[in-house]
Parts: C-alpha cells; sequence; structure tokens
C-alpha cells in the first residue's frame, strides 16, 4: 500500500507540476533518501587537516594481493556554501613499492559513475607495474557513485519504475525519438522529485574541488597527480582548467571532447564508431582459423550486409528467447547493444563472431550466452547517475523533439551505425533536466600547467575518438597527444607496449612522447587467445614477442601482463561515454 501511494504521489507530481513549479521545489540534501545510509554530517567547514591511514578496511570488503589503506576525509557537501555540512570521502591507498616515493596518483575509472576505489583495489599490482612503482596509488569514489552522496531515482521496492515507459533506441521505429523524449522527460520529474537538491551536488567542480582537499590532505607537496580514462579525462581536464598551476603528472586515455561536454552539443563522440564496427568483419575475414563466421562469408561486405540487414528485421520481429531469468525477448535495440559494447574491446571479436552465427540461427539463447562476458544487461541506477552528472553541468535543453531535432540530426551524420542509436543518449537525457549542478565550470581550456598533460587518444575509439584527444589538447600549453593505433575504447582495449612504456617513462622520468608518436599494439585483430600472465609467449605466434620486457617491481609482472589485467579488471560500464544501456 505504501509502494502504491508513493507511486500515485510521484505520478500526480509529474503530471500535475510545471516546469516553473519543479524548478523551484527544494529539499535539503539530508532530507533525501533517509532510508540510505549516506555519509552527510554536519556542521564543520571541510578544510584540510591531514589523513589518517589504518590498515582496517573492512568496511570495503576489499579482496586485493597488496596492502590497503583507508581513510575518511570530511570535506564541504556544498562548496557554495562551505560552512554548514560536510560530506565525508573514503579513501584507499596502496602504498609505492619502490624508493624515492614520488607522491600520490589519483585514478578515476570514467563513467561517470565508475569507482576509484574499486580501480585501485581490482588493479593495484597492475598499476605499480605500469606506473614504476614510485608512486602510492589513490581512490576515491565521487559524488554520487557507491556510498558517496548516493544517488537514486527510484522508490523503495522499485515502484518508479513503472513511470518510465520503454524507451527503445532512437532509429528503432519512426515513433521512437518521440517516446525516447518523454521517457527522458519522465525520468527528469521523476529525480527531481526523489532526490530533490542531491543532484545539485554532484557536478564536476565540486569533485575538482573534493580532488583539491585530498592533496592538501595528503600532505605531500599540493600537485595532482592523476591517471583518468573515458569520462575520467573531462574531469582530470576540468582539474587541469581550474587549477593548472597543481597539475604534476596528469593522463588522460580516451577522451571526451570537453568544449562540445559543457556545450550539450557533443557531436563528435561517435565519428570512430563506423571504422570499429567495419573491422569487425574486416579482421574476420583476415584470420578466417579464429573466425567461425568467415566459413560462412567470403567477404567483408557480404558478411556485415547480412548482420546489418538482420538488426532491421529485428525492429519489426522481436523473437522470444529461454535465459537463465526465464523467457526474454530480443529486440532491435537489445542485440545492437550488446553489439556496440563489443567495440569497447576487441578481445570480444571473436565471441561476437560466435555469437552472430547463432543470432542467424534465430538462436538468442545462445546469443545472449556468448555476449554476456561482455554484456551484463540493464542498470537503472548507473544511467540515472550519469545523468545526473552529465545533464546537471550541460547548457543545451529543448522543450519539444523539435527543439531536439538540429542536434539529433547533427549526431545521426556523425555515425551511420551508431550516430541515433547510440551517439544521442544525452542529447535526449539532458534536454528536459530540472536539476542543475551548484557551480558549472564556465571558463576555457587555454592554459599553461605546471607540467604538460599527456593525452592518448585510440585511433579507432567508438566513443573517445582520436580527435576529442587533440580538440582538448589544443588548449593546454606544452601537452602531447600519443596516438594508440589501435582499436577499442582507450588503450588498454588492445594492449600495446610501446604505450605503455611512454605511460612508464612520463611518470618515472617526467619524459613526454615527441609530437606525432604513434604507438602500436601487439597484436592483430583476431589473435589467437593469450591468457593474462601469458606474453611471454608472445615470440611464437607475432614479432611484437621480442619486445617484452619485464618490470622492476618486485612482483615481476611484465607491462603488457599489467595493461591486460587492468582491462580484464575493467567493465564497460564505467568506462562509457555517450552510451545507454535499455
Amino acid at each position: 500500500m505504501r509502494a502504491l501511494s508513493l507511486f500515485v504521489a510521484v505520478a500526480l507530481d509529474v503530471l500535475l507540476a510545471s516546469a516553473d513549479d519543479i524548478k523551484r521545489a527544494k529539499v535539503h540534501a539530508r532530507d533525501v533518501c533517509i532510508d540510505c545510509h549516506t555519509n552527510v554530517s554536519s556542521p564543520g567547514g571541510g578544510g584540510a587537516r591531514g589523513i589518517w591511514w589504518t590498515d582496517k578496511c573492512t568496511k570495503l570488503a576489499a579482496v586485493t594481493a597488496m596492502p590497503l589503506q583507508c581513510a575518511d576525509l570530511d570535506v564541504p557537501l556544498d562548496y557554495t556554501q562551505p560552512g554548514l555540512e560536510n560530506l565525508t570521502l573514503t579513501l584507499v591507498k596502496v602504498a609505492a613499492v619502490n624508493r624515492p616515493v614520488k607522491g600520490s596518483i589519483i585514478f578515476n575509472p570514467g563513467g561517470p559513475g565508475g569507482s576509484g576505489i574499486q580501480t585501485v583495489i581490482a588493479n593495484a599490482r597492475s598499476w605499480l607495474t605500469l606506473t614504476g612503482g614510485h608512486y602510492n596509488l589513490l581512490g576515491f569514489d565521487p559524488r554520487g557513485v557507491n556510498n558517496t552522496l548516493p544517488y537514486s531515482c527510484n522508490m523503495p521496492g522499485g515502484a518508479c519504475k513503472t513511470l518510465s515507459p520503454a524507451s527503445p533506441l532512437a532509429n528503432a521505429s519512426d515513433v521512437a525519438i518521440g517516446q525516447r523524449f518523454a521517457a527522458s522527460n519522465i525520468r527528469s520529474s521523476r529525480c527531481l522529485n526523489r532526490t530533490g537538491d542531491v543532484g545539485r551536488l554532484l557536478g564536476t567542480a565540486f569533485v575538482v574541488r573534493d580532488m583539491v582537499q585530498i592533496i592538501d590532505a595528503l600532505n605531500e607537496d599540493g600537485l595532482l597527480r592523476y591517471y583518468g580514462y573515458s569520462w575520467g579525462t573531462l574531469l582530470g581536464a576540468t582539474f587541469a582548467a581550474m587549477y593548472p598551476e597543481r597539475v604534476d603528472k596528469m593522463v588522460l586515455d580516451g577522451n571526451v571532447n570537453v568544449h562540445e561536454y559543457y556545450s550539450g552539443w557533443e557531436i563528435q563522440s561517435p565519428i570512430n564508431m563506423d571504422d570499429t564496427y567495419d573491422a569487425i568483419f574486416s579482421g574476420c575475414v583476415a584470420t578466417p582459423t579464429v573466425c567461425p563466421l568467415a566459413e560462412l562469408y567470403s567477404t567483408a561486405k557480404q558478411m556485415q550486409s547480412v548482420v546489418d540487414d538482420f538488426l532491421v528485421a529485428l525492429k519489426y520481429n522481436p523473437v522470444p528467447y529461454i535465459s537463465s531469468q526465464g523467457l526474454q525477448t530480443a529486440t532491435y535495440g537489445k542485440v545492437k547493444t550488446a553489439i556496440v559494447l563489443a567495440l569497447y574491446s576487441p578481445s570480444n571479436w571473436p565471441q561476437l563472431a560466435q555469437g552472430f552465427i547463432e543470432m542467424l540461427s534465430w538462436n538468442f539463447t545462445g546469443f545472449f550466452d556468448v555476449a554476456s562476458s561482455w554484456y551484463a544487461g540493464p542498470d537503472d541506477g548507473d544511467d540515472d547517475l550519469s545523468a545526473a552528472i552529465t545533464c546537471g553541468e550541460q547548457a543545451f535543453r529543448a522543450d519539444s523533439v523539435q527543439d531536439l531535432k538540429p542536434l539529433l540530426d547533427a549526431i545521426t551524420a556523425s555515425s551511420r551505425f551508431g550516430g541515433l542509436d547510440f551517439g544521442t543518449d544525452n542529447a535526449f537525457a539532458c534536454s528536459t533536466w530540472r536539476q542543475e549542478a551548484k557551480e558549472v565550470y564556465s571558463g576555457d581550456f587555454r592554459v599553461k600547467t605546471h607540467f604538460p598533460v599527456l593525452f592518448i587518444g585510440n585511433t579507432y575509439d567508438p566513443v573517445t575518438p582520436l580527435a576529442s584527444a587533440l580538440n582538448t589538447s589544443a588548449g593546454f600549453e606544452e601537452s602531447v597527444v600519443l596516438q594508440h593505433n589501435g582499436y577499442g575504447h582507450t588503450s588498454i582495449a588492445q594492449p600495446s607496449l610501446c604505450t605503455a612504456k611512454v605511460i612508464r617513462a612520463y611518470f618515472n622520468d617526467s619524459n613526454l612522447p615527441p609530437p606525432g608518436e604513434i604507438c602500436q599494439p601487439e597484436l592483430p585483430l583476431y589473435s589467437e587467445n593469450i591468457g593474462i600472465g601469458d606474453w611471454t609467449g608472445l615470440s611464437n605466434r607475432t614479432t611484437a614477442g621480442a619486445a617484452v620486457i619485464q618490470s622492476n617491481v618486485d612482483d615481476g609482472l611484465t607491462l603488457l601482463t599489467a595493461v591486460s589485467e587492468i582491462a580484464a579488471a575493467t567493465s564497460p560500464r564505467y568506462r562509457k561515454h555517450g552510451l545507454r544501456l535499455p
């Protein structure tokens, strides 16, 4: 009965409240989500007072082979009113293993919504190898992630989910665009009613200020060392623009176009998706011994045409299938999303080719069994948080589908395969968003940092293209863009010893690669499976094996093994940008 009452109350709010009414709605952060265990305290001023580390990290339920320390740090909940409540950040640290210790590197895996804590816990040995072992590894969960000011638009028991109609991919039918716009409008109202002012406290500028509090409390030299993937590059670039004099080492890998992001006109994100998708088929034909689909089709064009035609057929003919969760429906959106997520890492492509064989035989149980290794299904909470962070600081808004159409047309033109379906996620979500971040960085990105920033961009990244790294880098004096000539999302998707050496030299020796440097991946597409930790056997299969080197870190991991382990432990969900998971 209580869930029904909540449903009716919010439904009436959605139906009856005007946009101005919604904008005026104010709920103090400590009055929101009272059934959640949030870490807000009052009063206090935040302020850096040093960090007390402990090895008793039982509340993290962490499993790691490296000694782990943790600590809590109070920061202002609202930097526009810093004397009121505090927010407690939980920090984790893995100590450097080599001397001298050169400081601490903060990590962010992207999202937005990825956990810096889990990134460090899961990949500590590998990061020590890749960065040379002279730095402490530091992670924290940004606002909205896990216990750091939790953000969820769902009601207790999931009652709110019934408020959102099915939201298909925008190219799924001739009415899908209107359905997506309506669903986004409903979610905007739902999130405001459920979370109040919490959504205004999650913005990137506030997270930047949290990072300043952290580096001040570390009592090192007051400078930031940072490694960010995907949306983490937006966080890093914003920090560098706000505090250029406080940037020591900063690696930004898989870059968001910061100018487009803050404007809300994100057109560039999917410009390499077509090339990446095409490579699934050209790579298959080039290596038929490891791609079973090549036994059925002799050319990449033929192979791709059959798959594309099948996807179109699914728009009109969804197929029921049995999964471990019971009876399911294979739709155009669900299948295409699984394919797009496979683009994130070429290591998925041999399995995807097998999945295509199952799909073309109308065996969707088999297709989704194969895809389960990279496609975990929907997660409404992650999507809500991503919308809250992104939309709260993007400028673009639309009152109708007609107002949104010029932006949709521009994004659609950027990729035939994924522009309208996947490049428009933020356009829909943010066009009607009603929770504006209390602080949005509005300056430019033309600065000279204390030490130059290292940008890394893949030649064929489906969602954060090389062009975005070049565009953002152009404003940062003396910064360098390393071109990683591989496929997938970020440089870890197709490991390169050359790229790993550049990263290590940057952190260890303060060396930047020469402008225009291009690094090649170690393995071609559709290579035979090589297990993590088995790179020393690479020389039997490719000439790149001769270049494998041993790390100086005590546990003896190779650089390539380190990168491979990071890739294996990193969920696509936490490295995505501009993708929806229906």
